[in-house]
């Protein structure tokens, strides 16, 4: 992987890259200014150019493999990630076929 990308994505990002995009959040419990419990979706995948789906279906099981089922904790912060479904798409932006593998990963995160 040559590139992260949170949002929107360089003309010139070298393939392939992983993006991440968020694409839901709650506080479920705050206290005055304090986030003390998020619950936050995200949708992150690998992007290559197509036709050949070995490279992104390996980046998108490296992701898997980060992502779910994951729990740590800092000084500070607890975290819990997991899969709540697979993502695989294809896209053609300006002619080029690009290939898509992921997931969309629930992150919850609490203070300690």
């Amino acid at each position: 992987v040559n590139t992260f990308a949170l949002r929107s994505t360089r003309q010139d990002a070298p393939l392939p890259y992983v993006k991440i995009d968020r694409l839901d959040a709650h506080d479920n419990f705050a206290v005055g200014l304090y986030r003390v419990w998020d619950d936050l979706t995200y949708l992150v995948r690998g992007i290559t150019q197509g036709p050949d789906w070995t490279t992104v279906r390996a980046i998108g099981d490296r992701i898997d493999v980060i992502l779910h089922a994951k729990e740590t904790q800092t000084a500070s912060m607890h975290f819990h990630s997991f899969r709540e479904e697979s993502f695989t798409d294809e896209t053609i932006e300006s002619g080029d076929y690009y290939l898509h593998v992921g997931g969309i990963y629930r992150v919850r995160a609490g203070a300690l």
